[in-house]
């Protein structure tokens, strides 16, 4: 049984220099999540990959206010 996660691919918007600070979103991409994983380890070693396939550098992973997503992935 796969247990893919929908990925939102995001990127701080450069015109806010102040907090609260936003981000656009620039692509998606899914990701199967492991069952058994140490720390989660290897699901963030899949997510970076997504990332660098897409051309883009991982930042970091959080939860997504947008409920189409599961996931919202930062890059540079």
């Amino acid at each position: 049984m796969s247990n893919i996660k929908k990925m939102m691919i995001t990127r701080y918007d450069a015109t806010i220099k102040e907090p609260p600070y936003l981000t656009i979103q620039i692509d998606k991409i899914l990701v199967e999540k492991p069952e058994n994983d140490n720390l989660g380890v290897e699901f963030y070693e899949r997510i970076r990959q997504g990332c660098r396939s897409h051309g883009y550098q991982f930042k970091f992973y959080t939860s997504s206010s947008n409920p189409e997503f599961d996931y919202e992935v930062i890059v540079k």
